[in-house]
């Protein structure tokens, strides 16, 4: 098994939602975003729709009257001679209102292709964002059902409420695939959404998270063949876990749940 460079750590992002109703009654969610290119070198910011959308699959209509007002990304920079994470930098997106959802509603993603930012010097995203992940590290759904199987060992950095506050840097957890890659796992008999189970404890903060597989196998070169060798790769983004029937205090029950990168994919090329 092999580890992840420390750079992936960084590909986490914070972001803060606010949203105002009609009284300007203010109501803030946090959690973990993430930032891709794709296929025409764009960036684009990938989180969950929960943390965009305040209504999305609630079942009460607590929240009816809010909306979207701002969107806030709290980021690292990377020194350019030690190569460690240094300046800390919140980003106004200021094109919230073009996030792309899924066809698929049940699919907890959100998408925003080329966010602008608010900086009266320099608008531009890219002068912003050191750490994202390149379109090639996408896992394709003939990747998710070749290259994927039960027990592989995962990583999703995140900022759940034990995230690093000295540094201001997101913390790493990992897990192993629970659920078969090739279809779409549900708790329930009716379909879910393009899910995948895994054995982690993601908790509130990692919504939003990168998946990451790690890579495995054996990396031979020259004259040898073999190994089976299979490079890291972006899996997904993580939606949530579950927590054990009946249990007062709502434990958790070791087991997380995370959407497919394919699904990503459909997003950021259309």
């Amino acid at each position: 098994m092999y580890g992840l460079p420390n750079d992936y750590l960084c590909t986490a992002k914070r972001i803060i939602c606010v949203f105002l109703d009609k009284n300007k009654k203010r109501k803030e969610i946090s959690g973990t975003c993430f930032f891709v290119k794709n296929n025409n070198d764009k960036l684009c910011l990938i989180t969950n729709r929960h943390i965009v959308d305040i209504n999305y699959k609630e079942e009460t209509s607590k929240f009816k009257d809010f909306e979207l007002f701002k969107i806030f990304i709290q980021c690292k920079s990377k020194n350019a001679q030690t190569g460690l994470p240094t300046e800390d930098t919140e980003l106004l997106i200021l094109n919230h209102l073009e996030l792309k959802l899924p066809t698929n509603q049940d699919n907890d993603i959100a998408c925003l292709i080329e966010p602008q930012v608010f900086n009266q010097t320099n608008p531009l995203l890219q002068t912003f964002i050191d750490f994202w992940i390149p379109y090639e590290l996408i896992a394709t759904q003939e990747k998710l059902n070749n290259n994927l199987t039960i027990c592989d060992f995962v990583a999703f950095p995140g900022f759940p409420e034990w995230y690093d506050k000295k540094n201001r840097l997101p913390i790493i957890r990992t897990g192993t695939i629970a659920s078969d890659s090739r279809l779409d796992y549900s708790e329930k008999e009716e379909d879910q959404g393009n899910r995948i189970a895994y054995e982690a404890f993601s908790h509130g903060g990692s919504s939003g998270s990168p998946v990451f597989a790690l890579a495995k196998g054996i990396n031979v070169s020259g004259a040898l063949s073999g190994g089976g060798y299979r490079p890291e790769m972006l899996i997904g983004i993580n939606g949530g876990h579950y927590t054990v029937s009946g249990s007062p205090s709502k434990e958790h029950s070791g087991l997380s749940y995370f959407y497919k990168s394919s699904s990503i994919i459909e997003l950021i090329d259309n």
